[in-house]
C-alpha cells in the first residue's frame, strides 16, 4: 500500500531570480548543492533540462551511492521548474514525486517555493528522509546562489 505526503519548503534568497534559476538548473551547480551533506554525493549521469528532457542521478553515501533517480522535466521557465522523479534502490522503485519549484522576486532578492507531492511505496518513514534531504539541499542551494549568504526557511506539511 502506498503512502502520500505533500511537503512545501520555502527560502528567501539574497540574489536575483535569474541567478537563482541558473543555480537551480546548471548541471555542475546542481551536483554541488544537491548532496545534503559532506558525506553524500549526487552524480548527474544524464542531464537535459528542458520540457521533455531527462535527468538521471546516482546518489547516496560517497563510498557507496546506492540510490538512483530518473526524472522527466515537464515545465522549464525562469519562474517555474516542474519534474517527476522516481527513486530506485536495488532495482526497486521506492518513491515517485512531483516536484515544483516556483521562483519569484522578493524584498531580499528571490523567494523559492518547492512543493513535493510524494508517493512512498515503502511506507511513511521515507517522508522524514525527504524532508531532511531536501531541506539540507535547499540550504546548500540558497548559500551557493547568495554567494554563501544565509537564507530564512519555512517548512509546511500537508498530511493528506
Amino acid at each position: 500500500m502506498a503512502n502520500f505526503e505533500t511537503l512545501i519548503l520555502e527560502r528567501d534568497i539574497a540574489c536575483a531570480p535569474e541567478h537563482l534559476f541558473h543555480v537551480l538548473t546548471d548541471r555542475e551547480l546542481r551536483q554541488k548543492w544537491s548532496a545534503p551533506n559532506d558525506e553524500s554525493v549526487v552524480t548527474i549521469e544524464e542531464y537535459d533540462c528542458r520540457a521533455g528532457g531527462r535527468e538521471e542521478t546516482r546518489c547516496g553515501p560517497k563510498e557507496a551511492p546506492e540510490f538512483n533517480t530518473a526524472s522527466l522535466f515537464h515545465i522549464v521557465t525562469p519562474d517555474f521548474l516542474s519534474f517527476t522523479e522516481t527513486l530506485v534502490v536495488g532495482g526497486q522503485i521506492i518513491s515517485i514525486s512531483l516536484c515544483g519549484h516556483e521562483i519569484s522576486k522578493s524584498g531580499t532578492g528571490s523567494r523559492l517555493r518547492v512543493t513535493l507531492q510524494i508517493t512512498s511505496i515503502i511506507g511513511p518513514d521515507l517522508f522524514k528522509d525527504y524532508r531532511n534531504g531536501w531541506s539540507a539541499a535547499l540550504d546548500n542551494l540558497s548559500a551557493l546562489a547568495a554567494g554563501h549568504g544565509h537564507s530564512s526557511q519555512v517548512v509546511h506539511f500537508d498530511h493528506t
